[in-house]
């Protein structure tokens, strides 16, 4: 049995069950779960890995080991969860009298790496859920749907596998994980937005600010946002112009220049895709009200 098994998988077991339920998935499929399972190691267990095709995802259920993955050393332990790109430099090495127990998922596709870009574990480190029993959960039922196989065992691997990278985020929160460099990093840039949107004329402007790249800029507001900056700092340029025409305090070339607008043609564009109506006839539209 043990011959049958891909090269990748680890023959420093005690006791393990896997599933294989794709692993030369096409190159269009968007997120596919190739294989998981679940090892107890010997007590020796050393891997080396450096050439891997696949997202890999692990949660330790019991025993301890250390580990390094893409130059950054961490212990692991019952509650640790972490994950790799595909040819990521990993060891992990046991440590300890109790044997390492761990479960894995293995993915691929351009929306598997989105995902797992945006969860905690792209930042490549071990994250501690220990006492959170949802996530050891949604192993085990892959593990169960996977070993059934079939296309229904597949969709629901997929399934849980999206659950469990998309509500990361908010039980490492609820864990006290709002401390992270990269999530400082977001409430700076928003901090930033909602206080100076007047005088902000691009994200660009505001990268520059806080000196990150825009890029980077993009991808915090997509992990710990549900909008993007952009549209923010949009919606409160343009709903603080709608305030200063409802109050008829100034014409509309003033509530332009008022948030930046050198343009009031180009104001107007922004604003009527933004409420539906064009500046002008913002305060009539009021005062008539919906249909009239």
């Amino acid at each position: 049995m043990a011959q049958a098994l891909p090269s990748f998988i680890s023959r420093q077991v005690q006791d393990a069950s896997y599933f294989f339920l794709n692993l030369s998935p096409a190159p269009s499929a968007g997120f596919v779960v190739t294989c998981g399972g679940q090892e107890k190691c010997a007590p020796d267990y050393r891997l080396v890995r450096e050439e891997f095709g696949y997202l890999g995802i692990e949660y330790v259920v019991a025993g301890r080991a250390h580990a390094r993955l893409a130059g950054r050393e961490f212990e692991l332990r019952p509650g640790s969860l972490f994950g790799y790109t595909p040819n990521t430099r990993l060891v992990i090495e046991n440590r300890g009298v109790q044997p390492l127990t761990k479960c894995f998922v293995d993915l691929h596709g351009p929306r598997a790496e989105q995902l797992f870009a945006a969860s905690p574990l792209g930042e490549l480190r071990a994250l501690d859920f220990a006492g959170v029993r949802w996530i050891e959960e949604t192993f085990r039922q892959m593990i169960k749907f996977g070993e059934r196989g079939g296309r229904k065992a597949e969709r629901s691997c997929v399934l849980l596998a999206e659950l469990l990278l998309l509500q990361l985020e908010e039980s490492e929160q609820e864990q006290g994980g709002w401390e992270t460099p990269a999530y400082l990093s977001y409430r700076k840039c928003r901090e930033l937005i909602e206080s100076d949107y007047p005088r902000l004329g691009s994200i660009a402007e505001l990268a520059a600010e806080v000196a990150l790249d825009q890029a980077y800029v993009s991808r915090l507001f997509r992990r710990y946002d549900d909008e993007p900056p952009y549209r923010l700092l949009v919606r409160l340029k343009m709903n603080h112009a709608a305030r200063l025409l409802w109050r008829g305090q100034v014409p509309v070339k003033a509530a332009a220049a008022e948030v930046g607008f050198e343009d009031a043609a180009h104001f107007s564009r922004v604003f009527k895709q933004t409420f539906g109506v064009a500046p002008a006839h913002f305060t009539g539209s009021l005062q008539r009200g919906p249909g009239v």
